[in-house]
């Protein structure tokens, strides 16, 4: 919008309804961009993500989405007090403390269980509740986390909501996160995984993904954002996953929901080509 239609001064994606066809891989890609309406206030594109394939190289489209873009620093109409809060609520955090790993709250997630699947995971910073400090009426489908950053715009929200502990792991592989959490010296962390190894039973593609913006961020960026994770049903290898992130001050910034599956490990580690052979 900034460089095709600069005129119209329509740079914020407000609102992202993604849907993901296939499995995508690590290389060169391919956006198709068309626009659906060209409005005075709001905007709709579709965009198509699609990727050449070994066998026979040609294109193959892999995901598709249809993006509402406005101006989020010029909108004005109706605006009323909802009394929105989190529940249940957040502990609370001290984050002049939290990088330092002395707050009595959160603990920084020191390694992701599974980088083979998730590459991006290793780029950010995760600091959840810790063990011990886990409310009785925060069941395991709910995961809070502190997530620094420095520069935090809203360009950035769509990978924020996509990038968490997977709330399945915490019931079919409870161990994982208590390796992955920086509660234990270097030893004890050796120790644990040298007993307990990781092993991935599953993987969570994605097949929507919905994302609503709420707030603009400042250009320059915000140290903190708090993402909250919650799981409302998991069953027959499908479940939902609703996400909120909020500044540090306790304001709604944006809202995420995820449906996905649960398939085995394997599906994404291998990949039948179309003619048949391994």
């Amino acid at each position: 919008m900034s460089l095709t239609h600069h005129d119209r001064s329509e740079p914020h994606p407000i609102n992202l309804h993604l849907e993901f066809l296939r499995r995508t891989s690590v290389g060169e890609a391919l956006f198709t961009v068309k626009d659906v309406k060209l409005g005075s206030r709001i905007s709709n594109l579709h965009i198509v993500l699609s990727q050449k394939q070994p066998h026979d190289d040609k294109y193959q489209d892999e995901a598709e989405g249809y993006i509402a873009v406005s101006n989020i620093a010029t909108e004005t109409g109706l605006t009323l007090n909802t009394d929105y809060q989190l529940y249940p609520s957040p502990l609370p955090v001290d984050l002049q403390q939290v990088s330092q790993g002395h707050d009595k709250n959160y603990a920084l997630r020191v390694r992701d269980p599974f980088a083979q699947f998730r590459r991006a995971a290793q780029n950010i910073q995760m600091f959840l509740v810790r063990r011990d400090q886990r409310p009785k009426n925060h069941p395991k489908s709910i995961n809070d986390q502190w997530v620094p950053n420095g520069r935090w715009t809203n360009d950035a929200l769509g990978f924020l909501v996509d990038i968490f502990p997977q709330i399945v792991e915490s019931y079919v592989n409870p161990y994982v996160e208590e390796a992955a959490r920086g509660e234990h010296s270097e030893a004890e962390l050796k120790q644990f995984l040298q007993s307990n190894e990781p092993v991935a039973k599953f993987w969570y593609p994605t097949l929507v993904l919905n994302l609503d913006v709420k707030k603009l961020l400042p250009e320059e960026g915000v140290e903190w954002l708090f993402v909250r994770v919650k799981a409302k049903a998991i069953r027959n290898g499908r479940f939902d996953l609703d996400i909120e992130v909020l500044d540090e001050h306790g304001e709604l910034i944006a809202t995420s929901v995820h449906a996905s599956l649960i398939v085995d490990s394997s599906r994404n580690i291998t990949r039948k080509p179309k003619n048949g052979k391994l």
